[in-house]
């Protein structure tokens, strides 16, 4: 019985091991090219950001170079890494100091890293330091309402439904909506004081 036990709990407890990775935010550099490069385009992963999923899948080393910079150039981005290596980015944007609020846009670079929890711990420490370092008061984001993981992700870290742009993307010709969700301070800290 033991043995028939152990054989049930051991390889359950290594998935569970293997999706926990240390994630961090670092700041871009140009440095991650070499890393960015080794991430092909994923036409779901385009589809997902509301692009046109018809491109070359080679991440060429003009095109790492332009994701890097933009990344550098912008106030308040970081490159996303799992247990040391790249695996997406994440921003605020509009950062607008007097209403206190801005925009979350997130995003992972590769199928395989999508589902292990990155997501979800690289969101928390967005909202800690928009809440806890520049003092925000909200954070909000646009999803594609199609985008139903992100959308789960989302609310896991508590953001909240507050609207629906109706067909507000085209994609491949088809008219899509965009999901508006949003966090206060106050729901964030609760949250966190919870845990």
């Amino acid at each position: 019985m033991i043995v028939f036990q152990s054989l049930v709990v051991i390889p359950f407890c290594w998935q569970l091991f293997r999706m926990l990775k240390a994630v961090e935010l670092v700041a871009p550099s140009l440095d991650h090219v070499e890393q960015r490069m080794s991430y092909p385009s994923s036409p779901e992963i385009i589809r997902m950001y509301g692009g046109e999923p018809t491109r070359s899948l080679q991440t060429s080393r003009t095109t790492a170079t332009r994701w890097v910079q933009k990344l550098i150039d912008h106030p308040c981005a970081w490159v996303i890494t799992a247990d040391g290596r790249i695996v997406g980015q994440a921003r605020l944007d509009d950062i607008n100091q007097k209403d206190q609020k801005a925009r979350l846009a997130l995003g992972l670079l590769s199928e395989g890293d999508l589902g292990k929890g990155i997501g979800r711990q690289a969101i928390q420490k967005v909202l800690d330091y928009a809440f806890e370092e520049i003092t925000l008061n909200r954070v909000d984001l646009r999803v594609l309402a199609f985008n139903k993981r992100a959308i789960r992700c989302y609310m896991a870290c508590g953001f909240i439904e507050e609207g629906r742009e109706r067909e507000s993307a085209r994609i491949s010709g088809k008219w899509y909506d965009d999901i508006i969700m949003g966090i206060l301070k106050r729901e964030h800290l609760s949250r966190k004081k919870d845990v």
